[in-house]
């Protein structure tokens, strides 16, 4: 299997949109939902995790380069409890990847496409992005550059309106 390689930029770019709907969707109804009076205070304590995040894990790829999440979780670890790990930060993919599937094909169905059925849209969702990961992570990280910064523009051009 061929290792593509994208630039860091164009990861900032892939994951953009992907946080920016989680976080226009999702977030602000469960942050309310739980903190309620206290919800001005939400956003501090959530970039303290998200900053200890980051540091986490640009730690764990300056002392580990080269390697996966697994590879390195076995050294940490040791041999069974990396497998064990391992199949946790796969099980918690496939449900985050479910999650966001889910999401998206509500948003479609419930603002769009009212009599559609939500598996064809989420079907729908799922072979495009087979295709996209099928042409491997240089491809989408080229198209990332060319359209997220459009959809960008579009987005803050209707809120300044």
């Amino acid at each position: 299997m061929e290792k593509g390689k994208i630039s860091a930029v164009q990861m900032g770019i892939i994951m953009h949109p992907a946080i920016t709907a989680t976080a226009i969707l999702l977030v602000p109804a469960i942050t309310a939902h739980d903190a309620k009076q206290d919800m001005w205070i939400s956003p501090f304590w959530a970039s303290l995790v998200g900053f200890l995040t980051v540091y986490i894990a640009v730690q764990l790829h300056n002392r580990y380069p080269q390697k996966t999440v697994i590879e390195y979780s076995e050294q940490i670890v040791g041999k069974f409890l990396g497998k064990i790990v391992s199949f946790i930060f796969l099980f918690f993919y496939l449900h985050v990847t479910g999650i966001i599937v889910r999401e998206y094909g509500e948003f479609i169905v419930g603002n769009f496409f009212v009599r559609t059925p939500l598996i064809f849209v989420m079907g729908s969702m799922i072979f495009v992005c087979a295709f996209a990961v099928r042409g491997g992570v240089e491809i989408i990280g080229r198209l990332s550059e060319l359209i997220v910064p459009i959809v960008m523009t579009i987005i803050l051009f209707l809120l300044f309106c």
